[in-house]
């Protein structure tokens, strides 16, 4: 490749605005999964190279080396190490927040209070969602994608209530946006009808609702190819066998689950989303994360509930490093290929690999808040904030 020591521009701005006239047309015809993308001028035949120099994070392994990434038609097509004097770049792979409400950002200032009383049936959260109009909705979570794509994140999994028109109204909001959606749905009070581009079944947990009709939504679903996704161990650990017992794909929370729920969860393969910022705010302690990636659980990250968070998962990863699992490849690995394997992507995202989306975000290492950094990976996870990115690809 030569001497590559040039960082060019990325072709979507590094803050988000829906003033932004978004050009993907290098990119368009080349993202095949998830929720299509959609812009104006669909033109160009992708054969624009983009190289990126710095310290690249590569790998399903996540190693750091100075080098370069050649990105073409949306795809990485290189990966080189090389020497450069472009090391105040990171280039990192965008990260994939696995669990968020988004529609909840109608209050960001809620009492602290149980978790019952803020998200339970009949709680706040309930309450601020049946009284607010479809145009109220859409904005939040419109807000809340914008929010994302600021902070490196180029996959999301939301669970989304309301039924068929909730999820329609979640599409809606995330039109035109180069955000991967992974929607887990929910039908309309007593039915089982999902709807149709659903990744997904979300619940809360099963303590909530009528056992039986928990039973039939999750075949129903089930018969559809869906994935299942279920709050459990949150608040207390007596709803883990019954999530357990409807072999869930994804398990959120888990704070209360005891080395013998672990091991059990660990033997079914499902993959737990962790958010322990969320779980600080409503006062029902941290997971043991420690334990579940010594089991060989598949371990991710969400930011939960936008009416306590918001959706930045460099500080998910900077209280998970420094609180709860001193291991910063480990952390970052559950915000990327984690995620990703989590949502079904690993293929696609997660990891700067050859052959992979080029889901890629270029931080900077000499910003005031990052300059000093001698370990990128350590920087990124203990540290670094969406005003610290220079690029998002």
């Amino acid at each position: 490749m030569g001497n590559v020591e040039r960082l060019v521009e990325s072709p979507f701005p590094a803050r988000w605005s829906d003033n932004w006239v978004i050009d993907m047309r290098r990119w368009q015809d080349h993202l095949t999964f998830g929720r299509p993308i959609s812009s104006g001028d669909q033109s160009s035949d992708g054969s624009d190279e983009i190289i990126l120099s710095g310290m690249v994070i590569s790998g399903d392994d996540l190693l750091v080396h100075p080098g370069y990434v050649c990105l073409k038609g949306g795809r990485i097509k290189e990966v080189g190490q090389e020497r450069t004097r472009m090391e105040e770049h990171i280039i990192a792979p965008a990260l994939v927040n696995s669990h968020t409400h988004l529609a909840d950002g109608l209050s960001k200032d809620p009492p602290y209070a149980p978790l019952s009383q803020l998200v339970g049936p009949g709680g706040l959260k309930h309450r601020l969602l049946e009284s607010a109009s479809c145009e109220e909705l859409r904005s939040s979570m419109r807000s809340a994608a914008l929010e994302m794509l600021d902070g490196g994140t180029c996959a999301f999994a939301d669970f989304r209530e309301g039924g068929p028109s909730g999820v329609s109204l979640l599409l809606d909001a995330l039109h035109g946006l180069p955000l991967i959606s992974r929607i887990f749905g929910r039908p309309d009070p007593g039915g089982t009808d999902i709807h149709p581009d659903c990744f997904g079944l979300g619940l809360s947990s099963t303590r909530d609702h009528p056992w039986e009709w928990v039973k039939r939504a999750a075949v129903a679903a089930r018969s559809r190819g869906m994935h299942l996704a279920v709050h459990a161990g949150e608040s207390g650990r007596d709803d883990i066998e019954s999530a357990l017992s409807l072999q869930p794909d994804l398990l959120i929370h888990l704070t209360s689950a005891t080395p013998a729920d672990l091991e059990k969860v660990a033997g079914t393969g499902a993959s737990v989303a962790v958010c322990p910022r969320s779980n600080l705010a409503t006062g029902c302690g941290l997971p043991d994360i420690s334990a579940m990636v010594g089991l060989g659980i598949n371990v991710c990250v969400g930011s939960d509930n936008l009416m306590l968070n918001s959706t930045n998962l460099f500080r998910e990863m900077e209280l998970i490093s420094k609180a709860l699992l001193h291991d910063d490849r480990q952390v970052f690995k559950m915000c990327t290929l984690n995620g990703a394997k989590a949502l079904g992507l690993e293929q696609e995202i997660g990891s700067i690999e050859v052959g992979k989306a080029a889901r890629i975000m270029v931080v900077s290492a000499s910003s005031r808040n990052m300059k000093g950094s001698r370990d990128p990976l350590a920087s990124l996870v203990r540290r670094a904030e969406p005003s610290d990115i220079l690029a998002v690809f």
